[in-house]
């Protein structure tokens, strides 16, 4: 029972670093895709939507490079604590 219980704990324990480093993929994707939305607005003749892109950039950038800070170090953490 205690070995089956360690398992299933470790499966969670994967499959949660493996949905985290997802999401970390995916926001810096974002980040760069972000600016390229602007200019691409911008080509279009969409300048409403360019400005308000632009004025939404500093609270995106802020939140996607929290979410990527708080992954790595949550990695760098977790390494430090198992290497013990």
């Amino acid at each position: 029972m205690y070995l089956e219980f360690k398992r299933k704990e470790l499966e969670d324990a994967d499959a949660m670093r493996d949905a985290q480093r997802k999401m970390t993929w995916f926001a810096l994707a974002g980040l760069l895709l972000y600016p390229m939305a602007v200019v691409i607005a911008v080509l279009s003749g969409l300048n409403e939507a360019a400005k308000t892109l632009g004025s939404m950039a500093p609270t995106y950038f802020v939140a996607v490079a929290g979410i990527v800070a708080a992954f790595f170090g949550a990695q760098a953490y977790s390494k430090k604590t198992n290497g013990k």
